[in-house]
């Protein structure tokens, strides 16, 4: 059968949509239950100022760490067993694990509550190289923007979802958040069964337990090739992504906000990503448009130095971190797709493992440092900001220096150009 016509066919497009429909639900309870905890720690909350000035950047680095020591194992896994096992897989784990995050706040728990932000973490660095590796094989590669338009958009809006109603479902009780996640976790168990069999990319891979020694072997591989710069943009973006999340909740105390109000807040750059990723998709119908990438930096270096100098009240702050979602939005999509566009098949899932494991390892940095930090030098937001964007310029020059290697990568025929080592 002619490859376009496959990724055309029914059976494809719907597998498509149930893909994106349990990566929404995967979202939303990540982000319910994170915006919670976020909201809990700071200032205010009801487990406020028992992790100290730098609570937010502790529960960020318990989302991260299982990715980090993991990413390199599931990856491989990825390649070798069927996508579509994994992830179904990973929802049945969830259904469990959301039962029990409901369990610690019935006893209103931080640390038995954390414990299973960790274990759902944990599942997460399962799904993630799965479900992302698995796109490619559901829609046609000059669709693959498109689709990640797309899926930025759900994702994101899964994440306003998330964000934002877990203020909402905080002011309610603490229980029905938990309730509320068992919910999303079974619709995302169900979508998962209706995913197409996607067979194991590398059935004789030999999998290697020692996680940094089988990132080591990939980042060998790309070292040299558009793919190693696409993967530094990618977690570059993304540490510094790391730290708004846990700048924005410092919010709540300093403008007196209630928790819907908070989780407004932190939804808002989720919304701006989505629409972002929208538009990006849109122009990128026909093929990646490396270009978004400068654009998009240039963009949220600005709104950074917004966030910073201008006086903060709660709709400034929410149209400010909308606008810098927006230029994420063109930035990111035009990445994961360039991460997805040039593996070959068999080495796609441990690439994205690996580029999420890099990604994780500068986003866990940039909250430690913040935990530590903080209360140290504080935790005013218009401070932090700055450092955001400092951060991003870099980026900027960066991506303005790279574009002719962003563009080679982002061409029709670096489609499926580079090998793993078996």
């Amino acid at each position: 059968m002619d490859p376009a016509a496959k990724h055309n066919s029914p059976p494809a497009r719907a597998g498509f949509i149930a893909l994106l429909t349990t990566m929404s639900c995967g979202a939303i309870n990540d982000n319910l239950l994170r915006g919670g905890l976020l909201l809990s720690v700071a200032a205010g909350g009801m487990w406020g100022g028992e992790l100290g000035e730098g609570g937010t950047g502790w529960i960020t680095v318990m989302l991260y760490l299982p990715f980090i020591l993991l990413l390199g194992v599931t990856g491989q896994l990825a390649d070798r067993r069927s996508k579509r096992s994994i992830i179904v897989w990973t929802r049945i784990a969830e259904v469990f694990l959301a039962a029990g995050v409901t369990a610690g706040l019935w006893m209103q728990s931080m640390w038995v509550t954390s414990g299973f932000f960790i274990l759902l973490a944990a599942q997460s660095a399962f799904f993630s190289p799965a479900k992302y590796g698995s796109v490619p094989d559901l829609v046609a590669v000059e669709r693959l923007a498109w689709a990640n338009g797309l899926l930025s958009l759900l994702t994101n809006i899964a994440i306003i979802l998330g964000m934002a109603v877990a203020g909402y479902l905080l002011g309610i009780g603490p229980v029905i958040l938990g309730l509320t996640m068992i919910g999303v976790a079974v619709i995302g168990l169900l979508s998962s069964l209706a995913i197409p069999k996607i067979p194991p990319a590398d059935p004789e891979l030999q999998l290697s337990f020692r996680t940094f020694t089988a990132h080591t072997r990939v980042l060998s591989r790309i070292r040299g090739t558009p793919l190693m710069n696409t993967t530094l943009a990618w977690c570059w973006f993304y540490a510094v992504g790391s730290l708004v999340i846990t700048i924005i909740p410092q919010f709540r105390g300093l403008l007196e906000l209630t928790d819907t109000a908070a989780g407004a807040m932190l939804a808002a750059p989720g919304l701006g990503i989505g629409i972002g990723g929208l538009v990006a998709g849109f122009v990128s119908r026909d093929g990646i448009r490396a270009g978004l990438v400068p654009i998009g930096a240039l963009g949220m270096t600005v709104s950074f130095v917004l966030l910073a100098v201008v006086p903060s009240t709660w709709l400034r702050v929410i149209i400010l971190l909308a606008v810098l979602g927006v230029f994420a939005g063109f930035y990111v999509v035009p990445i994961l797709a360039m991460l997805q566009h040039m593996p070959v098949p068999s080495f796609r899932a441990r690439t994205v493992g690996t580029a999420n494991f890099m990604t994780y390892l500068a986003m866990g940095g940039s909250a430690l440092a913040f935990a530590v930090l903080a209360p140290v030098i504080g935790n005013e937001p218009q401070m932090w900001f700055w450092i955001c964007a400092g951060g991003m310029l870099l980026v900027f020059i960066s991506s303005v220096r790279q574009r002719s290697i962003m563009g080679e990568g982002a061409a029709m025929g670096a489609f499926s150009s580079i090998e793993g080592d078996g």
